[in-house]
């Protein structure tokens, strides 16, 4: 599949004025969201720089998943809202595009494809590609796939950390209502990493190298959480952030072949 990235560029810019709006509505929508959260929110985040630790044990022990759940969304409408402000950039089409096309995406879909035509399906993955990027690929259509994205991670990341914590020797006993009242803070954290990444990809060098930094601590953090989740050694909690990375990939991917056949199956009566 060959497309040209200046065509794209073409494309979103020629919606320019609509991404505005969105990205100012989404704006408002954030700001609503963050003054309904009250000064918790801020008690919280301010925690995570001067006292992770206590801060991790009091969101754990509140396990109040509901705050949790527009946290995360409101963190998925701001990374949306990152992304759709660099997306007038060609550098950055050109780098998301190719990411699109390597030969392991296409390998990826060439297989997918042939599983579904064995199974009667005239659903493909190649196809589908083909109209995400020529059609859907525009800075509007990011704003409701990236919540919707991190409102997933934020249960599939939940359901790995419970996991790798039991294996790593849970002690505290807490659950994965547990962890998800905690972990929508590190999805504020991520923000920044979306943020340097685009910088990134738009070549810029100081964008690589924050983003490198937010990384560590976005590590570091993951590990405090672990442990007064767990209530075990700092290194069983390092292994248990491993094990939540490696079980995360795994859910995922399950996740994503299961949606991607209900979607061919669907495919076949409509």
């Amino acid at each position: 599949m060959d497309f040209d990235a200046t065509a794209q560029a073409d494309q979103i810019l020629a919606n320019y004025e609509a991404a505005r709006l969105i990205i100012w509505i989404t704006i408002g929508v954030i700001v609503v969201a963050i003054i309904a959260l009250g000064t918790e929110f801020w008690v919280n985040l301010w925690g995570l720089i001067t006292s992770p630790s206590l801060t991790f044990q009091r969101m754990l022990g509140e396990a109040q998943v509901v705050p949790g759940l527009v946290l995360v969304a409101v963190s998925g409408l701001a990374t949306g809202v990152i992304v759709n402000s660099h997306l007038s950039n060609p550098s950055i089409i050109t780098a998301v595009l190719d990411m699109l096309n390597n030969d392991i995406s296409l390998q990826m879909a060439e297989q997918l494809d042939s599983i579904f035509d064995q199974v009667g399906s005239d659903f493909t993955m190649l196809g589908n590609m083909a109209y995400v990027q020529t059609y859907v690929f525009q800075a509007q259509s990011l704003a409701v796939a990236i919540p919707v994205a991190f409102l997933i991670s934020w249960i599939l990341w939940g359901l790995a950390a419970q996991v790798a914590s039991m294996i790593a020797g849970n002690k505290a006993g807490h659950g994965v209502t547990n962890i998800w009242a905690a972990i929508p803070y590190l999805c504020v954290i991520n923000i920044l990493n979306y943020w340097f990444y685009m910088m990134h990809l738009g070549g810029s060098g100081f964008g690589t190298w924050a983003g490198y930094i937010i990384g560590l601590y976005f590590a570091v953090l993951h590990v405090i959480m672990m442990r007064e989740h767990g209530r075990y050694s700092i290194q069983n909690a390092i292994i248990s952030t491993a094990l939540t990375g490696v079980l995360f990939g795994v859910f995922a991917v399950v996740t994503t072949i299961l949606l991607v056949a209900i979607i061919a199956q669907a495919s076949m009566y409509l």
